[in-house]
């Protein structure tokens, strides 16, 4: 009998503390109906894990009064006849039966709630991975095209204002990318709605920069620097037309770096990249 109990209020215990970290857990993320799920359970559970002998005192009733009805049937008269009742007996009702039928309830009450529980914490931690994924690649569909920009800048200088920090378009996407990136890194299940919120500004920079750079072009720099970057431009035809004169081409690409350093940094990636190009197509002529 002991070691029954001891079992039963071990395992209460278990599931009671389960049930409270979890209501813990769901408080802290606000789920307000799974915590109320998990206290409610742990609730239904504790008075088992501090009582177990009144649990298993109300089984073995049980079972005494399910043997007793066993015995006692074959003696019980037939349906429809009157039992005689006898002097001052009254009706009384079989506490012990109720009692664990009610225990019973209690268990199974548990365990679905618990089992409820675990499945929608499933279920949540399966939709917030989707959630994540589909939001790295829209944050990655940013980041490709804008990379894509800073490496090809020496053929986009009709977007030049996406280079240029100084536009007030330009510093807002920057600062977005910052804090797209910081978000993406996971800290716990609150992150994700930061960084959802951080991925619909960086689309919504990045739509308002690409924009003003496109409809602006070289339009917004003062007016000896536009001039600069339509030399730098014409040399860059120069440079890449395959049936040019080798030296006139080699001198051409480096006048064009030049004419836009003048204006802003040429980022490393961008040189390198059109000098392997131009560089490839030398050797084809």
């Amino acid at each position: 009998m002991q070691l029954t109990e001891a079992v039963l209020a071990f395992t209460a215990t278990l599931m009671t503390l389960f049930c409270a970290v979890r209501a813990f857990k769901a408080f802290a993320v606000h789920d307000v109906p799974a915590a109320c799920v998990a206290a409610g359970g742990g609730l239904l559970v504790s008075p088992v894990a501090l009582r177990p002998a009144l649990f298993v005192e109300l089984t073995g009733r049980l079972q005494e009064k399910l043997w007793d009805e066993v015995a006692s049937s074959a003696s019980r008269p037939a349906r429809g006849t009157p039992r005689p009742v006898a002097d001052g007996e009254t009706f009384t009702l079989p506490w012990a039966a109720i009692g664990h039928a009610l225990c019973i309830l209690v268990g199974a009450a548990v365990l679905l709630l618990a089992w409820t529980a675990l499945t929608a914490q499933v279920r949540r931690r399966r939709a917030r991975q989707l959630r994540r994924k589909a939001l790295e690649r829209r944050h990655d569909t940013v980041l490709d095209a804008y990379g894509d920009f800073q490496v090809n800048l020496l053929d986009n200088l009709d977007r030049l204002a996406l280079a240029d920090v100084a536009v007030p378009h330009t510093a807002r996407l920057v600062d977005a990318l910052d804090a797209a990136r910081d978000a993406r890194i996971p800290t716990g299940p609150e992150s994700l709605e930061a960084y959802r919120k951080a991925v619909t500004a960086l689309e919504t920079a990045w739509t308002a920069a690409d924009h003003y750079a496109r409809v602006q072009g070289a339009d917004y720099l003062p007016h000896d620097d536009r001039r600069r970057i339509k030399q730098a431009q014409a040399a860059l035809s120069v440079a890449a037309d395959e049936h040019g004169y080798l030296p006139q081409r080699q001198l051409a690409l480096r006048r064009a770096l030049q004419l836009v350093e003048t204006v802003l940094p040429v980022p490393r990636t961008a040189v390198a990249s059109l000098e392997a190009t131009t560089r490839l197509s030398l050797d084809k002529a």
